[in-house]
Formats: C-alpha cells, sequence, structure tokens
C-alpha cells in the first residue's frame, strides 16, 4: 500500500518550496528547513546578506557534510565488515579446539 502524501511549503532563504511528502517525512524535512534558516542565519551575521549567494554557500557547506558522513559510514561499514571477520574466525579456532579436546 502506497504511503499518502500530503502537499507543505517549506522557506529557504524566504523562498517557498512546496513539496509532497509522508507523514514520516515531514518532521525531517521541517527540521531540515531549520538547520539551512540557521546557517543562513549565521551567514547573515557575517554580512552575507544575498539570498542566492546564501543558498550557494549552504548547498556547499551541506554537500560537504553529506560527503563526510557517507565516505565516514562507508569506513565504518569496511571496518566492521572486516572486524565481524576476525571475530568469526577467533570463534571457529575457539570451536574447533574445543571439539578437538572432546
Amino acid at each position: 500500500m502506497e504511503d499518502k502524501r500530503k502537499s507543505i511549503t517549506i522557506y529557504i532563504a524566504q523562498q517557498p518550496f512546496k513539496l509532497l511528502v509522508t507523514d514520516e517525512q515531514e518532521e525531517l524535512y521541517r527540521k531540515a528547513e531549520d538547520k539551512i534558516s540557521q546557517y543562513i542565519k549565521s551567514l547573515a551575521s557575517k554580512q552575507i546578506t544575498d539570498r542566492f549567494t546564501q543558498m550557494g554557500y549552504a548547498l556547499i557547506n551541506f554537500a560537504i557534510k553529506e560527503t563526510y558522513l557517507t565516505e565516514k559510514q562507508h569506513y565504518i561499514d569496511t571496518d566492521l565488515k572486516k572486524s565481524l571477520k576476525n571475530l568469526q574466525s577467533v570463534l571457529l579456532n575457539v570451536i574447533s579446539e574445543m571439539e578437538a579436546e572432546e
């Protein structure tokens, strides 16, 4: 069954964006809207007041964070898989030794 979508409007640099989202997604979009607004306010406090420039800096900032987190997650996943394989190997050795002693 398809999730029912509803229309919401979020504002980025005073620009409205109409979106269709599920109830579960709405909170995520609202949080994103708030984070972007906070970042743009910090740019405005640094005398960067052009909306296009603010959105450009925001886009760069959030793209860098997303790229960093994606790469970090890949490293964690790879490292975790390696550690689990090592653990599996140790457990198999322990089991083999226990069976040999019996």
